[in-house]
């Protein structure tokens, strides 16, 4: 059986080396739009709808970021690899969830 591995259940010792780089939408089609830091999830929306993407771009499933190694994860895996490579702006979140806020 062939499983494909999630981001969100690797072991803590895969994602060390690993940092966030880019805040991301994964669409409906399940493409990955992003733009580089400093750019914000609502900057990523806007660069969508410019380039004629007329989809649903809101919900926790949909806002992520881009990894170094060019994957795709959500907000969850997410927070996982910015702790572990010290990104956390002051060490720690703003809200409940990682944002870009949180990083850059």
């Amino acid at each position: 059986m062939n499983k494909k591995t999630r981001i969100d259940r690797a072991p803590v010792d895969c994602i060390v080396s690993l940092r966030i780089e880019a805040a991301a939408i994964r669409d409906i089609d399940g493409k990955v739009w992003s733009l580089p830091q400093p750019s914000r999830h609502h900057d990523v929306i806007r660069h969508m709808r410019e380039n004629g993407y007329a989809g649903p771009v809101s919900g926790q499933d949909q806002q992520g970021f881009v990894l170094s190694d060019g994957r795709y994860c959500r907000r969850k895996a997410a927070l996982s690899v910015a702790k572990k490579a010290g990104q956390l702006k002051g060490g720690k979140l703003i809200g409940s969830q990682v944002t870009t806020e949180d990083l850059w």
